[in-house]
């Protein structure tokens, strides 16, 4: 593929991203065995419902077509996708008016957001009474549409890092997740634009404008209402230098213009909405919310405890390999050798992209701030929501979480001075400048190319 492509194309990394993403996105939305995404089935159920007009959540049990809720308990996570029975339910039409009652507690609470554009084309496609197998694939479509769309303009903006981005964008787990009903498809690319745009006005802009706040806080209010801990975000505004605004205290103030509207907006909906939620029971264990956070409150020094085990326990058996490539159906995953080569390949690029912009360790503290903040939110809410009682071990954290704020974390990495010795002692010896650009983005595209395939591979030996 690197062969056919134009050199001027290969340094052009938010075009390649589309060409690759398109590719590899639709290969998962066809090849994923239906509803077989972490939680795809209940957020195929929020989506139909938002289709259906329903944005304010009522109750925890909403009435589905009883195709749908066949469709759920025909394609289980037991077998591989069979093509065979794909088509056959492709046949099934959609019946709206045979309902059943279906148990949604474990998303009832989220805002309709993440689900507005694949309800829409759900909608659009219920006027025909098209099979729920179609509307679930229209969903996945829209859904890796739409994340594309977000992250080619995340890369296209960003001005350093454009690659580590391209790279993390293209991760096996950031497609598998993009191309679902999963409301972390939005999530994601959200979240990389919300970052991308915030460096740029950290880095390019001369001057910050009413706009730019304008646009912040668009950004920022679709990030909180997609999903609320990922809006602390909203202080990588600190990265810009204060000399941007006009006044000295113009920065805090659009801090707060832009973050209270999210803040006051996210903690009303929850507190209307609490009563939805229903700690669920993992292997006949009870969870319950309000004894963990009295433990929390009680035990304060325990917490760090628990989270220290946590990590010993799951970083390397677990968060790394779902963090690069972790499959729901058939429970198969990258080999972890692979997947922590690609972690390290990560750091090295983060290492010598070469940019004419400067960060200072102090603009680098902030997103490292953020992202350590936005990871123990995870791990908090885990513990609270998800653990059963008495465990000595977080429950619930998976590596994908962490996926929408790598880009900040890779930050810590960036340094010109190295980048510039690096590129100047060893590769500009064999290597003119132009050549040097070619090759080292087609580097970063046979990583890619090399990652997706070895997915595919991976997933279809195990069956």
């Amino acid at each position: 593929m690197v062969v056919f492509m134009r050199i001027s194309l290969i340094n052009k990394p938010e075009i390649v991203f589309v060409i690759l993403a398109l590719i590899f996105g639709l290969v998962f939305v066809v090849i994923n065995q239906p509803l077989a995404v972490s939680d795809e089935c209940p957020h195929f159920y929020k989506a139909f419902d938002v289709s259906q007009g329903h944005l304010i959540p009522q109750s925890q049990i909403i009435q589905m077509p009883m195709s749908i809720v066949i469709l759920s308990a025909v394609f289980t996570l037991t077998e591989p996708t069979n093509f065979t029975k794909i088509y056959s339910y492709l046949q099934q039409p959609l019946n709206i008016n045979e309902t059943y009652n279906v148990n949604v507690s474990n998303i009832a609470i989220y805002p309709p957001l993440p689900y507005l554009a694949s309800g829409a084309v759900i909608f659009l496609g219920s006027l025909s009474n098209s099979s729920p197998l179609f509307l679930m694939y229209l969903g996945r479509l829209i859904n890796l549409l739409i994340y594309i769309v977000l992250v080619y303009f995340a890369i296209k903006i960003i001005p350093v890092h454009k690659y580590v981005l391209f790279l993390v964008a293209l991760m096996p787990m950031t497609l598998y997740q993009a191309a679902s009903l999963s409301a972390d498809s939005l999530n994601l690319g959200l979240c990389f634009l919300t970052i991308s745009f915030f460096l740029c006005l950290a880095l390019v802009k001369d001057k910050i404008s009413n706009k730019d706040i304008l646009i912040s806080l668009i950004l920022v209010f679709a990030l909180s209402f997609s999903k609320q801990a990922y809006a602390i975000a909203t202080l990588l505004i600190f990265m810009i230098p204060k000399e941007k605004f006009e006044k000295r205290f113009n920065r805090l103030i659009s801090f707060f213009i832009i973050l209270l509207p999210s803040l006051i907006t996210t903690i009303y909906w929850n507190h209307l909405f609490k009563h939805l939620y229903h700690a669920p029971i993992l292997d006949g264990l009870l969870t319950s919310p309000e004894y963990n956070i009295h433990f929390i409150l009680s035990n304060p020094l325990n917490l760090p405890t628990i989270l220290i085990n946590t990590l010993i326990c799951d970083f390397m058996n677990c968060y790394i390999t779902q963090f690069v490539g972790f499959f729901r159906y058939p429970y198969s995953s990258l080999p972890f050798s692979l997947a922590v080569l690609f972690c390290i390949f990560l750091v090295l690029v983060s290492l010598l992209d070469n940019f004419k912009y400067k960060l200072s360790f102090k603009q680098k503290l902030i997103p490292l701030f953020i992202f350590s903040m936005v990871s123990f939110l995870v791990f908090l809410f885990e513990f609270i929501s998800y653990t059963p009682i008495g465990y000595t071990k977080i429950v619930g954290v998976q590596g994908r979480y962490f996926i929408p704020i790598i880009p900040l974390f890779l930050l810590l990495f960036y340094n010109t001075k190295l980048s510039n010795y690096l590129s100047s002692r060893f590769m500009s010896k064999v290597l003119n400048n132009k050549l040097k650009a070619n090759f080292v983005s087609s580097l970063y595209i046979f990583v890619i190319l090399f990652l997706m395939v070895s997915s595919y591979i991976i997933y279809y030996a195990v069956k």
